[in-house]
Parts: C-alpha cells; structure tokens; sequence
C-alpha cells in the first residue's frame, strides 16, 4: 500500500444525549445500523465511540435489557465485519440512578479532566473490560486501543494522558483545532494546537512530545459564513434521527442551549468534518483542505470525521453516501485506527 495515500477514518459518537434523555434503539442502535448499510455499499470502515460507562449503568436496569442485548450484538457484529469499537466516556453516568423512569445523572462529573486520578483509571477500566467483554466473545484479536473523551472534555489532560497509558490505550482523538467551548461546565480550548495531522503527548494533548500516545485530531476546515449558516439552518430543520427526541441540557443548565447558539455564531466558519450535519460538499471541501494542508507529510495521513448516531437523519444519509462515492473516486483508503497504526508501524 502506498504510505501517501490518505487514511479516512469515519468515528461514530454512540450514545445518548448527555444529560440521560434519549431512547436506545431510535437515537443509537437503527441510525447505527443505517450507517453500517451505507459505510458497506462502499466498503468504508466506522470506528464507533461507545460510551462503555453508560450502558453498563443501563445493563443495572431490567427495563433495558432488551436494548443492551441490540447494543451488543450491533458492536460484535460490526467488528466481526471489519469496523472498529473503541472507547468512549461521558462520565456523569458513573453514579447514574434511574429513577421514576427517567435518568438522574451527577453533572457535577461531566468533565472526565475534574475527576481525581483513581476515579479515571476506574472508569476507563471498567469501560475497557466491558467493550472487552462485549467484543472479544466472536472477535478473539479485538484489542481496544483508541479514547476520545465525552463532550471534547479532556482538559487538563495530564492526568487523563497517565491513565491512558496505564491502561494500554495508545491512541487518543478528541481535539478539534482551532475549536473552543468556553461554557464553564464543559469548557475545552483547541485554539492553539500543533500544525501537524498528528503528534506524541504525554500531558497536554494540545502540545507534541517526544514520547506518550498519538493525537490524532478530528479534521477540521473553513467556509465561508454565509455558507455556514445555510448548513445550521439545514441541520436544525432536518432535526434529529427519525423518532429520537432528547435534549441536549448539559451541567450549565437553562442557559447551555444559548451559550450554544452563541458559541456557534462566535465560530462561524470553522467546523469539523461532521457527516450527520454537514452536506457532502462542505465535507468534500474540508477533507481537501486537509490533504493539501498536510501534503507534505510522508506517513500516511489520517483524516478523521465524526458523527452521532442520534444526529443522523435521512438527509445525513444522502450526504454520507455522495461523501463516500467521491472518497472511493479519490482513492482514499477506508480505514480505523488499528489499520492506521499497524502502516505507521511498518
């Protein structure tokens, strides 16, 4: 394979929303199942995040037993056809208590980057034994080696870098350059980042060092403003995934929803390469943007896009699948993390 051709490597945010509304089956496991058809129709690859600590706070309850069983026949089976499963975590749900049928979760923890040392390396074990467990019953050499942390919420991210590594992860993929939340409850800060499409850290994940786990940033690029607003209204009337409702209330409460309004407006033109709201041309635009940015690097070089399962609705689709064909036309490689570490270390 040739070392310059372009890794793409489509990541999925499986979950519910964060503050517990949501429902299995129309938010996670049929948009999910939507997704798989399509990646494929092309024969692409889907690395889906899944929030390990959440569905075992859900496995706790009999009322979702039914769902957990979907969940993890969905995650097995997609690795037994060649996508991936790694780690992800929002951790308001370690002391999740389902109450009067609804989820009462601890905001207070909804930044992974506040909680004290021992408190990570648990959930990261926890969630790591759990996806383990999950995958490796049908896939023997299935190896969980890749975090991307709940809400982008991995700063200050010395203490999650230490336990990444105590706990085998080698790979982390949760910045976004140039993106900043400044909201005081799940606040991070990617403005400053090296101009590299990834590096080692062994802190500060926004800073390259010799030695520690690879960054591989989420690909991100610019249009113009008018063009960004055009999308949002698009997205907003296209809403969510057919029969999902939730909402997206987070740890500052009431006023997240304008503070996210206002942080969108503040950002206007930056976005990331998202395939459940973007349409196939920005997404086009902004995975070239990327190559010729990153033209000069000899590695192979990863581009990596995201999505969320509850965000993907029939026009995501369209947009998914216009998004593939010219990827295929390109030649770029269809590919996960493990395959993009297993060239690099060639």
């Amino acid at each position: 394979m040739d070392k310059k051709i372009p890794h793409l490597i489509l990541t999925v945010d499986y979950e519910l929303f964060g503050n517990g509304t949501g429902c299995i089956e129309p938010c996670i496991t049929i948009p999910a199942k939507r997704m798989l058809e399509i990646a494929n129709e092309y024969s692409a690859k889907i690395t889906f995040f899944t929030d390990a600590i959440e569905f075992i706070k859900m496995e706790q309850e009999k009322e979702f037993f039914a769902g957990i069983l979907k969940i993890k026949k969905q995650l097995s089976e997609s690795v037994q056809d060649g996508h991936d499963v790694q780690l992800h975590v929002h951790p308001q749900w370690m002391h999740a208590k389902y109450l009067n049928h609804q989820w009462d979760l601890d905001f207070s923890a909804w930044r992974i980057a506040d909680l004290k040392q021992e408190e990570i390396l648990s959930v990261f074990e926890a969630s790591i034994s759990w996806l383990e467990n999950v995958v490796r019953s049908e896939n023997k050499s299935y190896t969980c080696n890749t975090f991307r942390a709940g809400g982008w919420c991995i700063q200050p991210s010395e203490k999650i870098v230490d336990a990444l590594q105590q706990v085998g992860i080698m790979m982390d993929s949760t910045v976004a350059p140039n993106f900043q939340n400044l909201s005081q409850g799940e606040w991070s800060n990617f403005s400053s980042v090296p101009n590299k499409p990834f590096w080692l850290t062994d802190s500060d994940v926004c800073s390259e060092t010799d030695t520690g786990i690879f960054e591989i940033p989420i690909a991100t690029g610019k249009i113009s403003k008018l063009k960004h607003i055009q999308v949002l209204k698009a997205a907003k009337k296209q809403g969510m995934a057919k029969g999902c409702i939730g909402s997206y209330q987070g740890p500052d409460g009431k006023y997240q929803v304008i503070k996210g309004k206002m942080g969108k407006l503040l950002r206007l033109g930056n976005v990331m390469l998202d395939f459940s709201t973007m349409t196939s041309d920005v997404l086009i635009e902004i995975t070239k943007q990327w190559i010729e940015k990153y033209s000069h690097v000899e590695t192979p070089l990863p581009i990596v896009a995201i999505a969320h399962t509850k965000n993907f609705t029939s026009t995501s689709e369209k947009a998914l699948k216009e998004y593939l064909s010219w990827a295929k036309r390109e030649g770029l490689v269809f590919s996960t993390y493990t395959n993009w570490l297993g060239v690099i270390d060639d």
